[in-house]
């Protein structure tokens, strides 16, 4: 039951050139983008000039990574394999299972480099990428750690989760989540961390085995843990919920839920467990919920509100296992190898 999210990046931000010109335009586009800044300068409006999409782009100019970021994740060809990364302005946040590192994408330079204060546990492939809180203010990470035991006590495991500074890459807090002991004992796979959002004025933080999980939010003004939500695994967040699946002690299928994210308080419940389900943010109210039913195995794909978990719409067919990334605007857009959909994140129509 991994879940993981890799970005093979090819630093194509760098020294994008767009081309085609307004010399490819037709007079009647010339006339019509004329007529509307006209139209606009008599309303009193800022004059708006019209420039033409780009066609294709050129990597002339790309600045490659330091050898740091890449570290144990190039192959024998050279080639960069499942690279862990958030991207933000000129900023790429690259994760691993003992560090996140800033990179200065202007530069290729290593800008700074946090680790967590104990023995991180898991390989690379176990990372997930760091969460850039909507403001650009923080960058937040999060480490599986083996605390050493002491005396006759026994080591144990906790969730470290590191807030950095986008412009200097540094720590600016950390807090700590003690792994309960009986994880180990019915599991002895190395637990999976993830930051999943922002909402409540916390930071939303999951950690997960096959049978096991818990929920946290963290205060983002206290650092400190204000709730936790076990059994919940959760995968997506928005302002009205956070939203996830209810292991059921690990002893049946996922039951979908949504938390208030202020409190981790149950707000809504799925009234029949939702079997193997895949669940992501799908635009400012609404999550995407897909997998295979419990009963009969009936596939499902659907667009939810999180704030009710009430079905707004199916997701077209012949979308199955693929993505359909939140533009942060207003469109989800969904790709699979022979089609190219758009939909509206508000009421999950067709565009």
């Amino acid at each position: 039951m991994r879940a993981r999210q890799f970005c093979l990046i090819a630093l194509l931000a760098i020294g994008l050139s767009a081309c085609g010109s307004s010399a490819d335009r037709g007079p009647a586009d010339r006339m019509q983008s004329d007529s509307s800044s006209k139209v606009s300068a008599e309303k009193g409006r800022p004059e708006r000039v019209p420039h033409d999409p780009p066609e294709s782009f050129t990597a002339r100019g790309a600045v490659a990574l330091p050898p740091e970021a890449t570290a144990g994740r190039t192959d024998l060809l050279g080639d960069v394999r499942d690279l862990v990364v958030a991207l933000h302005r000129t900023s790429a946040y690259v994760a691993s299972a003992d560090r996140m590192q800033t990179v200065d994408l202007t530069t290729g330079k290593l800008v700074a480099a946090v680790r967590p204060r104990a023995e991180a546990l898991g390989e690379d492939d176990d990372a997930t990428a760091p969460f850039v809180s909507a403001d650009g203010s923080l960058v937040v990470t999060t480490f599986v750690t083996r605390q050493p035991g002491i005396g006759t006590q026994l080591p144990s495991m906790e969730l470290e989760v590191v807030a950095t500074t986008p412009e200097t890459g540094k720590a600016a807090w950390s807090t700590s989540l003690k792994i309960p002991r009986a994880w180990a004992e019915g599991d002895s796979s190395t637990p999976e961390a993830q930051v999943v959002g922002f909402a409540g004025g916390n930071v939303i933080v999951t950690v997960n085995t096959g049978y096991n999980a818990v929920t946290a939010g963290i205060d983002i003004a206290t650092h400190q843990v204000r709730w936790t939500a076990q059994n919940v695994r959760t995968r997506a967040v928005t302002a009205e919920a956070a939203v996830g699946g209810d292991i059921l002690d690990g002893f049946g299928p996922d039951q979908l839920v949504g938390l208030y994210p202020a409190t981790g308080k149950e707000k809504w419940r799925a009234e029949r467990n939702a079997g193997d389900t895949t669940v992501e943010t799908a635009g400012p109210s609404l999550v995407r919920a897909w997998g295979w039913a419990e009963d009969g195995g009936a596939r499902f794909d659907r667009l939810l509100k999180s704030g009710t978990g009430k079905v707004q719409a199916d997701v077209p067919k012949g979308l199955d296992n693929s993505s359909c990334p939140f533009d942060q605007a207003q469109t989800l857009v969904c790709t699979s190898q022979s089609l190219l959909v758009a939909l509206d994140s508000t009421s999950g129509k067709e565009i």
